[in-house]
């Protein structure tokens, strides 16, 4: 065999094993594409997913907090209790109590206004829940009420008004022209140390003269003395101190009223102002004697529980 022959046939086997090489690389790409849309078409057409509600047990704890305060919301709209417990239910909380006792406590802590702690305060109360925060917030003057229905008032019939006629004037006045002003960027404003938590008038048919009796908690609503408030009104100014009666609570302080006369009240440390506190008559239910005011303030950074250590790491 001539050597040209040789080179021929070891040509014709390199080319063979390349397109056997060629051949299984295909097969295996076909074969994949293949099983992929077999699959897909498996998952979409012959047993797709098929999804159900998640009920209010499946949701994460945050959404669940979330899911909480919206009972509490409803329930004080229209007071329908046995709604708000199957609603709660919903849940499959064991812990159901110590879960709303701590949402309010967390609540209390971050600071937030008064329209959202008092639904879920309200919410506790109907829970049997015994913490400071449900008798602050749970007043009389605070009950859940069924929602009124709307009444339809009658149609008013819009009528156009009066063509106005525009004269232009003898002589056009050149506007003055505009001078851009310095633009000032505001200062961050401070927020204040103390918080309002409850304002309520002060019936006591048998009781001393109405007087403006403050309250002042901490972080955790336990009573806070030595706190400095400050009573103005037209003409004069005076202070106090909680925490001078102890038989009435260690933060408890107050002023005597004077009346025809309007007050103001503040914390020193840093407050909202509570304006226009008068002496009144109270309601003939209450006695419908003179009345004074109840203020209780919070403050929302100060806690007087000492910090719970942190286990120390063991080597």
């Amino acid at each position: 065999m001539s050597a040209r022959q040789r080179y021929e046939e070891r040509r014709q086997k390199k080319s063979g094993r390349a397109l056997s090489r060629v051949g299984a690389a295909s097969l295996l790409l076909v074969g994949l594409i293949l099983g992929l849309s077999g699959g897909l078409y498996y998952a979409w057409a012959v047993n797709p997913v098929a999804y159900v509600a998640v009920g209010p047990a499946r949701l994460s704890p945050y959404y669940q907090q979330t899911y909480i305060f919206l009972v509490a919301q409803s329930y004080a709209q229209d007071g329908d209790w046995p709604r708000a417990q199957q609603r709660l239910n919903a849940l499959e909380d064991p812990a159901l109590t110590q879960t709303v006792a701590g949402l309010l406590q967390s609540y209390l802590r971050q600071g937030e206004p008064e329209s959202r702690v008092r639904p879920l305060a309200l919410l506790a109360a109907q829970l049997g829940i015994n913490d400071p925060a449900v008798a602050l917030f749970v007043t009389p003057a605070f009950q859940p009420s069924p929602t009124p229905t709307p009444t339809l008032e009658p149609s008013i019939t819009p009528s156009l008004p009066p063509t106005i006629t525009y004269t232009p004037s003898p002589s056009a006045t050149p506007s003055p022209t505009w001078t851009p002003q310095p633009t000032l960027t505001p200062s961050p404003t401070a927020q204040p140390i103390y918080r309002l938590l409850n304002q309520e008038r002060v019936c006591q048919a048998a009781g001393p003269a109405p007087r403006i009796e403050v309250i002042t908690l901490d972080a955790d609503l336990i009573p806070l003395p030595g706190v400095e408030v400050r009573v103005s009104w037209e003409g004069g100014l005076d202070r106090f101190f909680t925490g001078f009666k102890p038989e009435l609570g260690a933060g408890y302080g107050d002023f005597t009223m004077t009346p025809e006369v309007s007050y103001a009240v503040f914390i020193a440390e840093g407050s909202p102002m509570v304006s226009g506190l008068r002496i009144e008559n109270c309601s003939p239910a209450e006695g419908g004697q003179a009345g004074g005011w109840r203020l209780t303030f919070q403050n929302t950074r100060l806690s007087q529980l000492p910090p719970t250590p942190e286990p120390s790491a063991t080597p």
